[in-house]
């Protein structure tokens, strides 16, 4: 049996980690670069809906090797995430079950560094590799993270940056964002999986009595 339940443990942590590797972007996600408004080499602060996002807080759109100093963005801009409160959200619509979120972030190379980040989905906090809050390593480069699966109802949803930071100066940057659906094959798999591991534990408990 604790054979049986190891194969099983293993077959689906294999399982959800290639699910996570063949996640496909459903492109529902409108302006994830950021491109727009245009900042022609500069950077604003913005507040309420423009070009799809809703920014809130200290956030808005800053361009590459701007006085803002965000680097390497992909394409010409990045928003920006700065001090406590800042962010950035926008509502899409999703028809599949297994879901994630991937995107790329860096600190900014001044000041208190980098703003720790959260992101939601309607209310509920995301994981990344286990971590609900992270800051953006590197200040010279973007890193893409991407989230860990979790089963999200067809509708519209709320996709949601947060900025969590303390005193001082302290700002992420934020670019390509994706919302990403697994194919349907593997996502029949992994409920399969699941329902295995269940019965197999139900049938341990059944045979301890």
């Amino acid at each position: 049996m604790k054979h049986i339940a190891h194969t099983i443990a293993l077959a689906f942590a294999l399982a959800t980690t290639s699910a996570g590797a063949l996640a496909t972007p459903i492109n529902s996600v409108e302006n994830g670069g950021f491109e727009t408004p245009a900042q022609n080499g500069g950077f604003s602060y913005l507040n309420g809906s423009v070009g799809g996002w809703t920014y809130g807080g200290s956030s808005g759109v800053a361009a590459n090797n701007s006085p803002f100093n965000v680097v390497n963005a992909t394409g010409a801009q990045a928003a920006f995430l700065q001090q406590p409160g800042a962010s950035i959200s926008q509502m899409f619509n999703f028809t599949k079950s297994l879901f994630s979120v991937s995107f790329s972030a860096e600190s900014r190379n001044y000041g208190g560094g980098g703003n720790p980040i959260s992101v939601l989905v309607d209310n509920q906090l995301l994981s990344f590799a286990g971590l609900t809050t992270f800051t953006p390593g590197s200040k010279t480069s973007f890193t893409t993270y991407t989230s860990d699966l979790i089963a999200l109802s067809n509708g519209n949803h709320t996709l949601r940056f947060i900025g969590y930071g303390g005193n001082g100066d302290v700002t992420s940057f934020i670019d390509n964002v994706k919302v990403n659906a697994v194919p349907e094959p593997l996502s029949l798999s992994l409920m399969g999986l699941g329902m295995l591991a269940l019965g197999a534990s139900r049938r341990k408990k059944a045979n301890k009595a």
